[in-house]
């Protein structure tokens, strides 16, 4: 296994302090939806790992979040009309919306008894179970250090899931959470290509994009890709 690298995180049950980011609205083996308020929104983000942490003995789920979705409704629609909404009308639409904003999860393993396991969970999360974001540092280094959860990644294409940048963007996420370890980064681009290494034509754009995020391994932490 993977020694993990410096971590800017405390480790700890962070779950028991930290209000959660949102909670189920509706689940199945595969994955999950979180529904949330905009508030909630300051720190889940595209690619971030997330669990659904039940109170009673359940599994804990695992995934990522793939895509978020801020639904209009009849009182947004008739704001946009306007030809020049006042903006206390505009924030309290959406400190107050009708409908909650809803996060797309993509299953990626789970925790039951003390063991970690990558692969579907036995059984969904249930409606309002608590979301937390994967912030815990001996968790997040334990979940992360072995890979076969990426296989789960790459073969998600067909639910729609955006395959390469949710990849890129969840290993660019862990990369900064586990204090830029070089290491760990490599083991994922040679876990990527020992998995796609019969699919050229999906392995080439996620190296490529793997690079732009990762450019060089080098320089860190200084390194933040992009351009």
């Amino acid at each position: 296994m993977m020694q993990s690298g410096r971590t800017p995180l405390e480790s700890g049950n962070e779950w028991e302090t930290v209000p959660p980011i949102g909670r189920v609205l509706r689940a199945s083996t595969a994955g999950f939806v979180i529904g949330c308020q905009v508030q909630q929104l300051s720190e889940p983000s595209f690619g971030c790992l997330v669990k659904a942490q039940p109170v009673d003995e359940r599994e804990v789920v695992f995934g990522l979040i793939y895509n978020m979705d801020v639904a209009d409704d009849p009182l947004v629609r008739r704001i946009v009309l306007a030809e020049s909404p006042r903006e206390e009308v505009i924030n309290d639409q959406r400190q107050n919306r009708l409908l909650p904003i809803e996060m797309s999860v993509l299953a990626v393993g789970y925790c039951l008894n003390g063991r970690f396991y990558h692969g579907l969970p036995p059984r969904p999360p249930l409606n309002l179970d608590p979301i937390h974001l994967c912030h815990d540092a001996a968790e997040l280094v334990r979940f992360t250090d072995r890979l076969g959860y990426l296989r789960l990644i790459l073969r998600a294409a067909d639910m729609g899931v955006p395959v390469d940048q949710l990849l890129v963007a969840h290993v660019q996420d862990v990369f900064r959470l586990r204090g830029h370890d070089v290491e760990w980064a490599t083991g994922v681009i040679n876990e990527v290509i020992e998995l796609l290494r019969s699919d050229y034509d999906t392995l080439v754009p996620v190296l490529e994009a793997l690079g732009e995020a990762l450019p060089g391994l080098a320089g860190v932490p200084d390194m933040m890709g992009g351009f």
